[in-house]
């Protein structure tokens, strides 16, 4: 009888898991897509090109070329693309990935985007100096 039970169930919930399952693998190849598309957008090759670039500046200027390239040696970018991709689809639902593309083929989003770090390095030094003078209140209870 329990067996009987067992195939009966079986039979009636293994479309239901088959379906799920299908869509579910449906549901990350589409953000696998999408997560792609999004590194079109923002590839990881410039972002990381930017960042040896900004951290040369950290170097003396006779150190610089040497410190750059060194950095492209070491760094392997072709890995961090693929880490990238799937970060992307493993971070963000479906319909966030979904408006992230649809915003960010708009060129204006991508020049935006592009603009952070300006405009990060002109509010952040900020925020640091109001965060010291209230610190420095704090200690001296002024």
């Amino acid at each position: 009888m329990r067996l009987f039970l067992f195939c009966i169930m079986t039979l009636i919930l293994l479309p239901v898991y088959t379906q799920a399952h299908a869509q579910e693998s449906s549901e990350e190849a589409r953000k696998l897509e999408l997560a792609e598309q999004m590194h079109e957008f923002r590839p990881v090759r410039e972002q990381v090109e930017s960042a040896i670039n900004r951290f040369a500046q950290t170097q003396a200027p006779e150190q610089r070329e040497a410190f750059k390239t060194a950095m492209r040696n070491v760094i392997n970018v072709n890995a961090l693309e693929k880490i990238s991709v799937e970060a992307y689809a493993d971070t963000f639902t479906l319909a966030e990935l979904e408006a992230m593309v649809e915003y960010y083929a708009k060129p204006e989003a991508r020049s935006a985007s592009d603009k952070y770090a300006d405009y990060s390095a002109i509010v952040y030094p900020e925020i640091v100096k109001m965060m010291d003078r209230a610190l420095m209140r704090m200690k001296t209870g002024q």
